[in-house]
């Protein structure tokens, strides 16, 4: 059970990385397009 635990909560940080990281691009490319 621990280790589905661990499972998820890698993931949820992938996710959530993965989301603040197209954020951040998106926010970056409406000053200067690429």
């Amino acid at each position: 059970m621990r280790d589905v635990y661990e499972m998820f909560t890698y993931l949820l940080v992938i996710l959530i990385s993965s989301v603040v990281m197209v954020m951040w691009l998106k926010r970056k490319g409406r000053k200067k397009k690429m």
